[in-house]
């Protein structure tokens, strides 16, 4: 038998901050975005065909 080795999760730049004026949060080396989860646009899931209540 052949041991599987599991991808390893993608890892940013230790040490980033949040991209929005005035937030100093610092970001985790998982999140591979630009800002903290309060300032992360907004965005919409593509979902075919079905609606969003």
């Amino acid at each position: 038998m052949t041991s599987r080795q599991e991808p390893s999760s993608v890892r940013a730049r230790e040490g980033r901050v949040c991209r929005e004026e005035d937030c100093h949060t610092r970001l985790s080396i998982y999140n591979d975005g630009p800002f903290c989860s309060v300032h992360e646009p907004m965005s919409t899931p593509r979902t075919r065909g079905r609606k969003i209540a």
